[in-house]
């Protein structure tokens, strides 16, 4: 039986950029198939905290990383290649990315590179792929700066990459120097492209970002100041159109913090969800892409650190890291989220479905 979704978690301890340590209770990635109630693991990949996940369809190739300080008694977290044929993991291959703790992972639309977001040492790690999707030659490009916030901000932390289908550039959002920064990155080359980076409010801490189907509008959560930022995008040029709040104003004073978003596969609804305040917001997409609230709805436990949305836009999946469960939620015709049921699971940190989204077009 084939899997339909994979869960990455934390494995073994890990010291955040807030300070805290969290002490992991997963096992590795978990390929899961729902039920019509609960979720059935199929198989597990044991490897050392894999927090975030890509899938190459075309390959049956999945790649996970490894939020790690020290990864194969070298310096930095690493990358985690796992086949998928046959519908059974298999550990392929394991590479160091020169740089610390990484939390993000995406793969070029042209498949010929696979970047890495490193956050504690603050830059991005670019692998060039082989013909069977393995990871040859490595470029590291650190950031520099600082932010505001004495804690957060004491020097880069890139927190996502994002590629355009568009135009041949990766994006990466840095929360510790209030930067989107701009490569260009295709064809197996990569390099940076500072003409085309962004500069946010000081003390923001953009987290991660999301471009619209058709690429006419990028959405970039902020952790530190609960708002995303929406921008058209045209040939690489990001022009700012709003700053849409993701929390009133008492509930980021008390000290939540953004994570994650989504688009619902029709592009009707985005989701945001907040830590903290342990919320998913959801907005209204207008057809000039800006956002309106529409409310807030509680995310069934603790630390909704990441979720995804069902290919088919009917449910929507929610990752509670300190609670050690995953909230599954019915989406209504209005965008409203209604809690269906709350499963265990350990240390939930990222949901990926490895099917094709489905849309009404």
């Amino acid at each position: 039986m084939l899997s339909s979704m994979m869960i990455g978690t934390y494995t073994e301890p890990i010291l955040f950029g807030t300070g805290e340590i969290f002490q992991g209770k997963g096992r590795g990635v978990y390929f899961c198939e729902p039920e019509r109630e609960g979720l059935r693991v199929l198989n597990i990949a044991t490897c050392g905290n894999p927090s975030f996940l890509c899938f190459d369809r075309k390959k049956d190739m999945v790649y996970a990383v490894n939020e790690m300080k020290e990864f194969q008694h070298a310096f930095g977290g690493g990358v985690t290649r796992i086949s998928m044929r046959d519908g059974e993991p298999r550990i392929l291959q394991a590479e160091g990315t020169g740089g610390t703790d990484p939390c993000h992972i995406d793969i070029s639309p042209d498949g010929t590179l696979l970047a890495v977001a490193n956050f504690a040492s603050g830059g991005v790690t670019v692998f060039t792929r082989g013909s069977e999707g393995e990871l040859l030659d490595r470029n590291v490009f650190i950031h520099e700066g600082s932010g505001p916030d004495p804690v957060r901000q004491k020097g880069p932390h890139a927190h996502a990459v994002i590629f355009s289908r568009s135009v041949p550039m990766m994006f990466v959002p840095d929360l510790g120097i209030d930067a989107l920064k701009a490569y260009w990155a295709g064809n197996g080359n990569v390099e940076p492209a500072p003409e085309y980076d962004v500069e946010l409010p000081p003390g923001s801490g953009p987290r991660s970002g999301i471009f619209s189907r058709d690429e006419r509008f990028f959405y970039l959560i902020c952790e530190l100041s609960s708002q995303i930022f929406v921008f058209s995008f045209d040939k690489g040029r990001m022009n700012l159109l709003q700053q849409a709040e993701v929390l009133p104003e008492a509930a980021r004073r008390s000290g939540s913090i953004c994570a994650d978003l989504h688009l619902t596969p029709d592009g009707r609804f985005l989701y945001a969800s907040n830590r903290g305040d342990d919320s998913i917001c959801r907005f209204a997409v207008e057809k000039d892409g800006r956002l309106e609230l529409l409310g807030h709805t509680p995310c069934g436990g603790r630390t909704p650190r990441n979720f995804a949305v069902a290919p088919d836009g009917k449910r929507l999946w929610v990752g509670n890291q300190d609670s050690d469960n995953i909230a599954v939620f019915s989406i209504g015709k209005d965008g409203s989220l209604m809690l269906s049921e709350t499963i265990p699971f350990p240390s939930p940190v990222c949901i990926r479905f490895l099917e094709e989204e489905k849309t009404d077009e």
